[in-house]
């Protein structure tokens, strides 16, 4: 074999060995990252289920006496907005 044969060889192993440590060093940190998010995950799934429980355990406190106590009041005759089927504008008239 002459020399320019063994220096491409040469090259070529250490390109690979380049390439391997690059690809190592590359599927070591997504599967860090992954393990990271996993475990957010896992918090945050927590954190939510604790919320709901909140929230159904208020939901079942609200009573008719609790939103008077509140200062919310029956109201005899409500009146709803509508959408009518014309389109209302706004408009700045300096008439």
């Amino acid at each position: 074999m002459n020399k320019l044969t063994n220096y491409m060889l040469l090259i070529f192993i250490f390109a690979a060995a380049l390439f391997y440590a690059y690809f190592v060093n590359t599927t070591i940190r997504t599967v860090t990252l992954l393990e990271k998010t996993k475990k957010e995950m896992r918090t945050l799934s927590v954190v939510v289920s604790e919320m709901e429980s909140k929230r159904l355990s208020a939901e079942n406190n609200i009573s008719v006496a609790k939103a008077e106590q509140l200062g919310f009041m029956a109201v005899n005759h409500p009146t709803f907005i509508m959408k009518s089927s014309q389109k209302a504008f706004l408009s700045l008239k300096t008439d």
